[in-house]
């Protein structure tokens, strides 16, 4: 991409380590819920029940807010780069190919895995013994969806931008999201804020009014230079919000499963995510804007990373099992992450030479050599 931001490209594969380690701890903790791997004791935190939480409890309740909103966020910005190279019927054909394949056909054919061994934990075999071959095949696929929600969101929200466009074909609105300065960068808090509370379904990862709502001010204002130059003149004060904001919400509800809608959605949530995202473009302006062979390749990686290392880490949690209890959870949480970021690595650098795998998985048709 020519006209690509080395800043932008650290930030995403940046977020995508963060989501890797956010899931190392998700596996083993029974913050308001019961832990998914045996390790924990349930503590549901219901009923004035309080929750045993383990050390790594504040950095899941620190990055949960954010970290997703900040990936549709730059991920509008960058469909507006690309749109400045590309056509939207050649726009919308490479979406096909990354995200819509991925979490459609890869899910049918290889992600179920990941459902297959989720089941081993919460089906018994009585339990399986009643059900169709065919209803579980499906109940694998749904549980192996994992992180490809995000595919499946944005893909929707490419289709919403098309949408726009075809209206829009003067692109006013661009030219609107250009005079967006300081004062309304802080009121676009109530839009959030706002979205946050709409189209939210019972599977709390798909909020369907805030990731496009997010995604278009991607698009429509923060791909503006002006914007950029704003955001990075303000990010100490940005950041320093941002982070107040979020401890706030971690005291105010501290102990509750924090990816429930009622305490994802709650005002000073989304308030700290609003200014976490803000604070983050401005600062990766300032501290992120460089490239070295490191940087380049994790941008490469990045994706395959986020791709599959969710199946990476469940296939390790499951061999983990029966010696969970005879390691401290510190080796656990090691473990977990080598696997996660140097395993992931490995496979997705085997996967991605193999013919219509790295279709299915990554939504690469034709190797590149790099």
């Amino acid at each position: 991409m020519e006209n690509r931001k080395a800043w932008l490209d650290n930030i995403r594969w940046m977020t995508i380590v963060i989501v890797v380690v956010y899931h190392v701890f998700y596996y083993y903790h029974n913050i308001g819920i019961e832990p998914m791997f045996a390790r924990l004791a349930p503590n549901p935190a219901e009923e004035g029940a309080k929750a045993t939480v383990t050390e790594v409890a504040l950095f899941q309740y620190f990055v949960y807010p954010w970290f997703m909103m900040l990936l549709f966020v730059v991920s509008g910005i960058v469909a507006n780069m690309v749109l400045q190279r590309k056509g939207m019927k050649e726009f919308l054909a490479e979406r096909v190919n990354k995200l819509l394949v991925p979490s459609t056909l890869g899910i049918l054919f290889i992600q179920w895995v990941g459902g297959y061994l989720i089941s081993l934990n919460f089906l018994t075999a009585e339990a399986k013994a009643g059900i169709p071959e065919f209803v579980l095949y499906f109940i694998y696929c749904a549980s192996g969806i994992g992180a490809l929600w995000f595919c499946q969101v944005l893909f929707l929200c490419s289709l919403l931008l098309a949408l726009i466009k075809i209206i829009d074909k003067k692109d006013k609105l661009l030219a609107l999201g250009s005079k967006a300065n300081f004062l309304v960068l802080v009121l676009l808090t109530v839009v959030v804020v706002g979205a946050a509370q709409l189209l939210n379904t019972p599977i709390t990862t798909y909020r369907m009014c805030l990731y496009p709502v997010v995604f278009l001010l991607g698009y429509y204002v923060f791909s503006n230079e002006s914007v950029q130059q704003i955001v990075k003149k303000y990010a100490y004060l940005f950041l320093t919000i941002g982070i107040l904001a979020d401890f706030a919400y971690i005291v105010k509800d501290y102990g509750k499963y924090y990816a429930n809608n009622e305490v994802q959605n709650d005002s000073i949530a989304v308030v700290a995510a609003w200014f976490m995202v803000l604070g983050i473009l401005g600062m990766a302006q300032r501290v992120l804007d460089f490239s070295n062979p490191f940087t380049s390749y994790m941008n490469r990686a990045g994706w395959g990373i986020y791709i599959i290392h969710i199946n990476v880490m469940l296939f390790t949690n499951t061999m983990l099992k029966p010696v969970a209890y005879s390691l401290p959870i510190g080796v656990i949480y090691l473990i977990e992450l080598v696997a996660g970021l140097a395993g992931s690595v490995l496979l997705w650098e085997i996967l991605r030479r193999i013919p219509i795998i790295r279709w299915l998985l990554f939504g690469i048709r034709r190797e590149k050599h790099v």
